[in-house]
């Protein structure tokens, strides 16, 4: 059995606040407690995320970065599992002191609740 390489590219990044507008205007909230997911159906057909993270969940940098970052990991350990839509995510200050396992099973979680993940990765996701 070969290694899966699970890899982000330019082309899984919302990147255009015209499209945040859009997710943010037609989709549809999960809340956890350290984070918020909003995904909308995507009308070209690709699964894309965006994380959104602004001074109002701190106003260190750093902080914000690091938030950032573990969303755009757990995202990426779980995109080939995912349905095709668009994902926004938002950290929440919760997410501060917790670890990337624990974001990783709380997006699974949520995503697996919205029926856009299997059951079965949400009740085991990736760990590598």
């Amino acid at each position: 059995m070969g290694i899966v390489k699970r890899t982000l590219v330019k082309a899984d990044k919302i990147r255009f606040k015209s499209e945040f507008d859009q997710i943010r205007r037609n989709g549809t909230k999960l809340v956890g407690s350290r984070m918020l997911a909003v995904y909308a159906p995507a009308p070209d057909g690709k699964l894309r995320c965006g994380v959104v993270c602004g001074k109002k969940y701190s106003l260190l940098a750093v902080k914000r970065n690091r938030a950032r970052r573990l969303c755009w990991e757990s995202f990426r350990l779980l995109k080939d599992r995912l349905e095709v839509c668009h994902l926004l995510l938002i950290p929440r200050r919760r997410m501060e002191e917790a670890k990337r396992p624990e974001v990783t099973r709380e997006l699974a979680g949520l995503l697996a609740k919205a029926g856009l993940l299997p059951a079965v990765v949400a009740d085991s996701p990736p760990e590598c």
